[in-house]
């Protein structure tokens, strides 16, 4: 942590300013007594005995590439901007939270994430900025959570870790995150298109902005080009194959569904497997709501049967920035869009 009061209640920075080793310094929530930390391999900081028990956890274990980047946004913005605060303590209903870098001015707060923590402890971090009517921006670290495979014309194929999905944002059909790569000092805008079966990989296009020359408000137009990836046939066999290595007995779902609607593995109907935008956002398997959709409609339920089904038996991954209107609103477009794929064939 970079913010301590010592003993006559003053704010002391450990970023700009000098602090010296022989006075006391409080930590501002739990008001227990810290130890500052200064050597040539660390940046200066404060930090809790080992015996602490403070119950804001934000503080404990923050590893020294987080306290680096947090320094480095606050130095950036302070540059340009009056009122700029690290660290900064505000109130919600019920709890204090703290930002990383917080510009007054422009009411916006900068947290910066690169370790992995519950939805539940983002989802309330966030409802906090909410409340206080603070505009919040998620940065996550690009480094650790994104690896990039490929790049072909401007076009990048990633893998990123379950933890990106807690930040995906969704608007006009559009899927994006925000992120920061400490090595290159650079703000990272990913938008991405569904781009096959397998879990957490994405086509997109990414755009970078060296922090030098970054401002508010942030800029990156979304793009309206349709870069979902088509399906065929092979893929969808080798991924059914895939799975068989993992469990080839009755409690595989897919195997089951296959078995029970008399699908062989080498004639899958062509319309199962048509890729759809909207799949980044689920954690129910493509093939696994298609096939309830084709049963259903082989089954001749009418649509309203089949939107009641299907609505339920798609499983969203946790983000902070779906809610559950846009849920209802993403679960009619990709419906509506596949029944009429089924009417067609």
């Amino acid at each position: 942590m970079y913010i301590a009061y010592n003993r006559d209640g003053k704010i002391c920075n450990a970023i700009d300013e000098e602090i010296s080793k022989s006075e006391d310094y409080f930590c501002p929530l739990c008001k227990c007594k810290l130890v500052f930390k200064r050597g040539r391999k660390i940046q200066s900081h404060f930090a809790h005995f080992k015996s602490s028990e403070c119950s804001f956890t934000n503080y404990k274990k923050e590893s020294k590439e987080h306290l680096n980047v947090k320094k480095i946004l606050y130095q950036h913005f302070k540059n340009k901007y009056d009122k700029v605060f690290v660290e900064y303590i505000f109130k919600t209903d019920d709890s204090l939270q703290i930002a990383d870098v917080y510009l007054a001015n422009n009411n916006i707060a900068f947290e910066y994430q690169r370790s992995v923590i519950p939805f539940l402890d983002i989802k309330k971090r966030t409802l906090g900025y909410e409340k206080a009517n603070i505009k919040l921006i998620w940065l996550i670290d690009i480094n650790k959570f994104v690896k990039e495979l490929n790049v072909n014309n401007n076009i990048v194929y990633i893998k990123y870790a379950p933890f990106v999905d807690n930040f995906l944002n969704y608007h006009k059909g559009c899927i994006f995150f925000y992120g920061f790569d400490r090595e290159k000092n650079e703000i990272v805008f990913y938008q991405l298109w569904s781009h096959n079966l397998k879990k957490h990989s994405a086509v997109c296009k990414k755009r970078s902005c060296k922090l030098e020359n970054f401002d508010i408000p942030i800029s990156f137009p979304l793009f309206k080009n349709n870069y979902v990836t088509k399906l065929y046939a092979n893929d969808i066999e080798n991924y059914v194959y895939v799975q068989l290595k993992f469990d080839k007995t009755v409690k595989n779902k897919l195997l089951s569904k296959l078995y029970n609607e008399r699908i062989s593995l080498n004639n899958i109907p062509n319309c199962l497997g048509i890729n759809v935008q909207e799949q980044l956002l689920f954690r129910t398997p493509l093939l696994m709501w298609q096939l309830e959709m084709y049963s259903l409609f082989k089954k001749n339920k009418t649509y309203s049967e089949i939107f009641n089904y299907i609505s339920n038996y798609i499983e969203f991954n946790d983000s902070i920035y779906i809610k559950n209107k846009d849920k209802q609103h993403i679960l009619e477009k990709v419906i509506n869009w596949y029944y009429n794929i089924l009417l067609k064939k």
